[in-house]
């Protein structure tokens, strides 16, 4: 792909960004072009390409601090003519307008040869589009009608419901925002649970606050609590003679049900294998409930007599408790 000079907002697109900011509705970037002439002067002014030769597909949009990051698809698919990629635009409106503006424009540094399809689809790239917006701006995907192709790391922002706001790369910002995640260097998407915070610009790799948004390190994660719930759990009982499975249970003992995460007090011993608590085993809460509700249905009534004076002592012991 070519080299182009930093994209220039058009008038058209300042005042739609001010219509945006107004509260007149969300911008919606539309598509992106390419042409093969360029315009001089004041770029500012430009409507539209000066020659279009190449649509191309908006994949996804990202408000980064301010700055609009489109990822576009690019494909010689339909290109029948090669042609010199001069002039680049990239297109958007406001939500409800039916006709879309040239939002902004950038000319070529150095103009490259896109090449036509008589060999077939030869050329096929995703490119990120940086572009000055606001940071109070909500901007959201459009996507043409047709068929596109993502790759996985778009996928993966675009239909993995995570309930995050992703902001952007790690390295090159100051500060972290809570609760928002971010891309590293290794191309994973990473939580910030440090809430605001600053951070080292020049570093792209997340530190201990920053967790990997994956079901690999959810599964792990609930796991680890888990293990930690049945360490603490052992630790109030005083007891933990094993899990089912059991080859041979022995009554008193207290054991494990991993798939309702329950204990089971073994009331008779089991010489075969017992793979799920059955009429043997009773779960510890209602085993325990069961043994208290036994004290307090034991009542005693005994005389006793003090010596040396004789005096007689009525006592009443209702289970543990002595009246």
């Amino acid at each position: 792909m070519a080299e182009f000079n930093s994209h220039i907002i058009t008038n058209a697109g300042r005042n739609l960004l001010a219509r945006a900011l107004a509260g007149e509705g969300k911008v919606i970037f539309t598509k992106a072009a390419f042409g093969d002439q360029k315009h001089s002067g004041n770029l500012r002014e430009v409507t539209e390409l000066k020659n279009k030769k190449l649509d191309l597909n908006v994949m996804n949009i990202r408000n980064d601090n301010g700055t609009a990051v489109l990822t576009v698809q690019i494909s010689n698919e339909n290109v029948e003519q090669s042609f010199q990629t001069e002039e680049f635009g990239v297109y958007a409106k406001i939500e409800g307008d039916i006709t879309e503006i040239l939002y902004s424009y950038t000319t070529a540094v150095s103009a490259d040869t896109f090449p036509n399809n008589r060999l077939g689809k030869t050329y096929e790239s995703i490119q990120d589009i940086y572009m000055a917006i606001s940071s109070d701006i909500e901007a959201e995907i459009y996507v043409r009608d047709g068929v596109i192709y993502l790759t996985r790391d778009i996928a993966n922002q675009v239909y993995t419901e995570t309930g995050l706001t992703a902001v952007g790369t790690l390295k090159g910002r100051n500060n972290l925002e809570a609760d928002k995640q971010y891309l590293a260097d290794n191309g994973h998407w990473y939580k910030n649970i440090g809430g605001n915070r600053t951070w080292e610009a020049t570093s792209g790799t997340p530190d201990e606050q920053l967790i990997p948004i994956t079901w690999k390190y959810l599964y792990e994660s609930l796991n680890n609590k888990e293990n930690q719930l049945i360490q603490n759990l052992n630790g109030i009982l005083g007891q933990n003679n094993g899990e089912f499975p059991i080859e041979q249970a022995v009554a008193g003992n207290v054991y494990y049900f991993p798939r309702n995460q329950k204990y089971y007090y073994c009331l008779k011993s089991q010489t075969s294998r017992v793979s799920v608590p059955n009429a043997d085993f009773e779960e510890l809460s209602i085993y325990q409930n069961h043994k208290k509700l036994e004290n307090l249905s034991t009542f005693k009534v005994q005389e006793l007599f003090s010596s040396p004076s004789g005096v007689k002592f009525t006592v009443f012991q209702c289970g543990n408790l002595i009246l």
